[in-house]
C-alpha cells in the first residue's frame, strides 16, 4: 500500500488551475523532490497534502486513509510537516521543541511521558543534534535549526516526512547533510517528499521527482528520467547546458 497517494488532485488560485488533476503517489523507501519553477504551486502542494488547505477537487491518502475525514491530531500520526519559516517565538531548548512534536499523541494535558522522551531522544540522535539538547534553539545557527525542526518532525513518528525548501538559506555543509540525512532516512522505510530550489540538490538520493510547471502543468517518473537536463530547461525556462542544473 502507498504511504501517500494522490488522485486528481485540483486547487485554483485567483481564478486559474494552479494544481490540475495531479495524480502520483509514495511508497515507504521513496524520496521524491518537488522541483519547478516559482510560483508553480510547490509549497501549496505540500499544505494540500497536510490538510492546511482544501483542494478543488480529488483525493489525498496517507496510509490508505483520505485526509478530507481525518481529525488533525490524526493527520500529524500518518505525516509530519517541515515548513520553510521556522521561526520560534518562546525560548524553548532543542530538546523541549524536539518534544513538541510528541503532542499529537500524549494530547495537550496529559504531559509527556517515559515514551515520548525516548521518541525525542531517539530523533535528536537520528539528526545527530543530541549534543545540543540542552541549548536554546534562539542560539543556534540556521543549519542547527533546521535540523531541530526535523528533529520535531521525526518525533512524531509518522510515515510520511514533508519538507518545504530544507535546505534554504543553508550553506553548503547543511545543504548536503540534510539532504544525505533525509536520502538516509528514506533507506529506513520512511516516504520522504522535499521541495527543493535547487535541482542540483535533487541528486542526493531522490528516486522520484515532481516537476510543477504552472498553470497545473506537471511532470512525475523516476528521478533518473525527470532530472534530465534538457527535461529541466524546459521547466525552469533556462538552456539545458546551464551550470545549475544537475548533470
Amino acid at each position: 500500500m502507498p504511504a501517500l497517494k494522490v488522485s486528481g488532485l485540483t486547487f485554483a488560485y485567483n481564478g486559474g488551475p494552479l494544481i490540475r488533476e495531479l495524480s502520483f503517489d509514495l511508497r515507504p523507501g521513496d524520496f521524491m523532490c518537488v522541483l519547478g519553477p516559482n510560483g508553480s504551486g510547490k509549497s501549496t502542494l505540500l499544505k494540500l497534502l497536510t490538510g492546511f488547505i482544501k483542494p478543488a477537487a480529488g483525493s489525498v491518502r496517507l496510509g490508505g486513509e483520505d485526509t478530507s475525514a481525518l481529525r488533525p491530531e490524526r493527520l500529524a500520526r500518518l505525516a509530519a510537516y517541515v515548513a520553510s519559516e521556522t521561526a520560534t517565538p518562546y525560548d524553548f531548548s532543542v530538546r523541549e521543541l524536539t518534544l513538541l512534536g510528541r503532542t499529537a499523541r500524549a494530547g495537550f494535558w496529559r504531559g509527556y511521558s517515559a515514551e515520548d522522551g525516548a521518541a525525542a531522544d531517539k530523533a535528536l540522535e537520528e539528526t545527530g543534534i543530541t549534543r545540543l539538547a540542552g541549548r536554546s534553539v534562539n542560539t543556534l545557527s540556521t543549519g542547527e535549526r533546521q535540523l531541530v525542526f526535523i528533529a520535531q518532525a521525526l518525533a512524531q513518528e509518522a510515515k510520511v516526512l514533508l519538507l518545504d525548501e530544507p535546505t534554504s538559506h543553508l550553506d553548503l555543509k547543511y545543504k548536503s547533510g540534510i539532504m544525505e540525512l533525509l536520502s538516509r532516512l528514506a533507506g529506513k522505510g520512511l516516504a520522504v517528499a522535499a521541495v527543493l530550489h535547487e535541482p542540483a540538490l535533487a541528486v542526493f538520493g531522490c528516486n522520484k521527482a515532481l516537476i510543477l510547471r504552472g498553470a497545473g502543468a506537471y511532470s512525475f517518473g523516476s528521478a533518473a528520467e525527470m532530472l534530465a537536463p534538457a527535461h529541466l530547461a524546459a521547466a525552469y525556462g533556462v538552456p539545458p547546458t546551464s551550470p545549475l542544473l544537475p548533470k
